[in-house]
């Protein structure tokens, strides 16, 4: 259903904030992408080699005051290569806060000429605080470096 609200819990969704960020690169984090389970990327023709991958992340739906908007909490886990690299990630927790950017950085070793990074929602966090909708995976942008450059 295409209401403009996250009734439909079980599809991919955008998301943006109008409000300004205070924070270095804000542009980077006024949008994000979530899912209510899992959300999957891969970067496909790379070049066998090391590389640096850095998982960006901010909390823009969720706020910092005493409102309904400031109880939800979205945990998952992070995997890269199939690795796994992050567990029981809290954007929130790790960021110091809510509408606050975290930078995850990794260091990767291409050896097929793919790259596989996977958000996955282990059942962790909330469902439907502070309301209905989908409090699986965010993730605001990713960047791959090639470490041989």
């Amino acid at each position: 259903m295409d209401n403009d609200d996250d009734s439909d819990s079980h599809i991919v969704a955008d998301i943006s904030k109008a409000s300004p960020l205070s924070m270095a690169n804000s542009e980077l984090y006024m949008t994000a992408r979530k899912s209510p389970s899992t959300l999957t990327y891969y970067g496909f023709c790379l070049i066998n080699g090391n590389y640096t991958v850095n998982l960006h992340f901010a909390e823009i739906e969720f706020t910092n005051d005493k409102s309904q908007d400031s109880l939800g909490r979205r945990v998952f886990d992070v995997y890269i290569q199939g690795k796994l690299k992050l567990k029981d990630f809290d954007i929130v927790k790790a960021a110091g806060g809510a509408r606050k950017a975290v930078i995850k950085p990794f260091n990767e070793s291409v050896t097929s000429n793919t790259l596989e990074i996977r958000f996955y929602w282990a059942g962790k966090g909330s469902q439907r605080i502070p309301r209905e909708g989908i409090y699986g995976p965010l993730v605001s942008a990713i960047s791959v470096l090639n470490s041989g450059i």
